[in-house]
């Protein structure tokens, strides 16, 4: 009895010290890819912070966030959650998310931002999703579908463009739906009604000069094809496809066909809904991510947010991004403003405002105009009557998800943009969206964790 409670000494003491050490050992993370938010990092010890309790708070939230095996743990206590009771993967079911609370990151620094090379979507505000989601058979659907009265607030502030660049530069709507509209079960069939109503009231609501892109009318051609990610908020790449078509439809343009592409495909791709969901059947459903390259031959500069010196190299497709990491495939992910030259000598211009969405989206364009400016409107403070008037661009296109086209937020930031000087200001960022940075080597250690 003796010899079995040493062992049990022995072996508990022996846990105690490998897991200390190992806490010294093991790399630190400072990106979570799981929770999608940054790892808090060891504080500096100062007197002030001694005194207020700052430090020993920090300290508390650097041992919680860096604890050995922290993400595993996670896993496998969802992974006990989901076996009590029986388990059905292809069972319906409603689960309720709450919005995270928005975490104010105030130590990225300036020069952090100015440095980065991938600033990939993680979680932003107009994009984050709260309220009621739909899982079946493994995937998983938003239930929401708009609002015929905010559409009328962002025709208006298209309309505010159209009327101030006239005839010189046309003014586009390419708003994409839900995936609440591609639900596949006939009982759900209203939200594509749903959809489709809020999008047909940003075009009763576009004045002259203004040209809506009839998108959801593009996407209901081709209902039994996969437009949307199975554990992901975003279209999926022939999604965004079809709604390139739309565009050049309205444009007066010829779209270039989809089998005069160059196809490839990436796999194991668990995005933004299986991370809010954590759902052990979305986790077994991981997306297959095919995607299409034009046959053009482009070169792409980023710029910092808020000035167009010293711009630094990148990539219209960005082929080291996989897993869960595969969405930032386009563009290299979410870059304040990116320019686009192509081998299309048209002298043909165009300015894509976008959140994530348009990501996917702004790639096709690359057949049909020899630059392309593309501006997300979450983290860029370039002012956009300016690009367009420095840069002579013929069209101004509005790639926008339909979150972020129903908020009177998002909206208001998109018209300070061009009518206000540099109205958006980084405090007005870090109030109300999650920035995370991504550089290029955490990317390509962070595209490995599962």
């Amino acid at each position: 009895m003796k010899t079995l409670s040493k062992l049990n000494v022995i072996l508990f003491t022996t846990v105690l010290f490998l897991g200390g050490l190992s806490f010294f050992v093991i790399p630190r993370n400072t990106i979570s890819i799981a929770e999608k938010r940054r790892l808090a990092v060891l504080p500096a010890l100062t007197w002030n912070s001694y005194l207020n309790g700052g430090w020993s708070d920090s300290i508390d939230k650097y041992i919680n966030d860096q604890f050995p095996v922290r993400l595993e743990m996670i896993d496998l206590a969802i992974h006990i959650k989901s076996m009590k009771g029986l388990y059905f993967p292809e069972e319906e079911r409603i689960v309720v998310v709450k919005k995270p609370k928005k975490e104010i990151i105030r130590d990225i620094t300036k020069q952090e931002i100015q440095d980065t090379v991938h600033q990939n979507f993680l979680s932003d505000y107009e994009e984050s999703y709260s309220g009621s989601m739909l899982i079946i058979n493994g995937g998983v659907f938003t239930l929401n579908a708009g609002s015929t009265k905010m559409s009328k607030v962002f025709s208006k502030m298209l309309n505010e463009y159209a009327h101030e660049l006239g005839a010189g530069c046309r003014v586009f709507s390419c708003v994409p739906p839900l995936s609440s509209a591609f639900i596949p079960i006939k009982k759900y069939e209203s939200y594509n009604r749903k959809n489709v109503a809020t999008l047909l009231a940003i075009k009763e609501s576009l004045s002259e000069g203004a040209i809506f892109c009839d998108v959801m009318k593009e996407l209901n051609q081709h209902i039994n094809e996969k437009l949307f990610f199975r554990t992901d908020h975003h279209w999926t790449p022939r999604g965004a496809y079809y709604g390139y078509v739309a565009f050049c439809k309205a444009a007066g343009i010829e779209p270039t066909p989809m089998e005069k592409m160059e196809r490839k495909v990436k796999y194991n791709f668990l995005g933004s809904l299986y991370e809010i969901t954590r759902d052990k059947s979305v986790k077994e459903h991981a997306d297959t991510m095919e995607y299409f390259i034009p046959n053009i031959e482009t070169t792409a500069l980023r710029y910092k947010p808020n000035d167009l010196k010293k711009p630094q190299k990148s990539s219209v497709f960005c082929n080291g991004c996989s897993g869960g990491n595969s969405y930032s495939t386009f563009l290299c992910g979410d870059i304040p403003l990116i320019k686009i030259k192509t081998n299309v000598k048209n002298e043909k211009k165009a300015l894509v405002i976008k959140n994530s969405m348009g990501n996917a989206f702004s790639v096709f364009l690359v057949s049909h105009y020899e630059e392309i400016y593309v501006l997300d409107f979450r983290y860029s403070e370039h002012n956009i009557l300016n690009l367009i008037r420095e840069n002579e661009i013929n069209d101004l296109i509005f790639a926008v998800g339909m979150y972020g086209a129903m908020s009177s937020g998002t909206i208001q930031r998109m018209r300070n943009l061009g009518f206000n000087n540099r109205s958006v200001h980084k405090k007005d960022v870090e109030k109300k969206d999650t920035i995370a940075i991504i550089n290029s080597k955490l990317a390509d250690s962070l595209k490995n964790i599962k």
